[in-house]
């Protein structure tokens, strides 16, 4: 559902979607789209209010992005085309094999400035190639996360009960009620410390169960340099993406 208003000379519209929680939360999206998340029951009225109290905020954020400038990297399953991981673009080499039985993908062992995607494929279907792409990044985001948990566990005295890789259209993560964390398999696209920040962030959500200036202060207490890592976040999420 979307709504608009008109504020100074600016028109401002906004998504909103409902979720089971207590409270309204409003999140610009490094395209510059509002977002905003609100509980079940409540009316428009109010969801209009509370993003009208925000407008010099959203107006100013918007005004950065577009500044910025920033564009969407085009992104094929074709030779020389790049892709992220940790971080960095590496260029794809697409072997065609009608031999083989599986589509293959690895990252090559090369020097660092060489490396790059190597897909083995029995076909030129673009959406298999990318379902076995998608597998891929799923793998190696599990792995990433489960030895990242691991080495911040000691910081927090509930400990993750789960963890799962799954597509969420929105968010890079979530936090169970019962400290399950489901992860976006997209992450290990990202630097290996804004991951770890991804990482933090939602086991932080073990101690404070929203946004609140003592679950930040707990990010901070962990990792100091965190809005760094945040703002990468901002500015890059639009190209984690195949």
């Amino acid at each position: 559902m979307k709504l608009k208003f008109e504020y100074k000379d600016k028109e401002i519209e906004f998504i909103i979607i409902r979720r089971k929680r207590k409270s309204i939360s409003i999140k610009i999206e490094s395209t510059g789209q509002v977002i905003v998340s609100v509980p079940l029951r409540i009316n428009k009225e109010e969801i209009l209010q509370a993003v009208k109290s925000k407008s010099d905020w959203i107006v100013k954020n918007q005004a950065e992005i577009k500044k910025r400038g920033l564009k969407k990297i085009t992104r094929e399953i074709s030779e020389g085309s790049t892709f992220m991981y940790l971080g960095e673009e590496y260029p794809l080499h697409l072997i065609f094999d009608e031999g083989i039985q599986n589509i293959t993908v690895e990252l090559s062992k090369e020097a660092l400035e060489r490396q790059r995607f190597i897909i083995h494929a029995n076909t030129m279907d673009v959406e298999k190639i990318k379902m076995a792409f998608e597998k891929w990044y799923r793998e190696e985001t599990l792995k990433i996360v489960t030895k990242r948990i691991d080495y911040y566990a000691d910081n927090f005295k509930d400990k993750v009960t789960n963890i799962r890789v799954k597509e969420q259209k929105r968010r890079w993560a979530s936090c169970t009620g019962k400290n399950a964390i489901l992860f976006n398999w997209r992450i290990s696209m990202a630097r290996a410390d804004v991951l770890d920040y991804i990482v933090v962030h939602e086991m932080c959500h073990m101690d404070h169960r929203n946004h609140s200036k003592y679950f930040w202060n707990r990010v901070e207490e962990i990792m100091p340099n965190y809005k760094e890592k945040h703002a990468w976040l901002k500015t890059n999420g639009m190209n984690l993406y195949l």
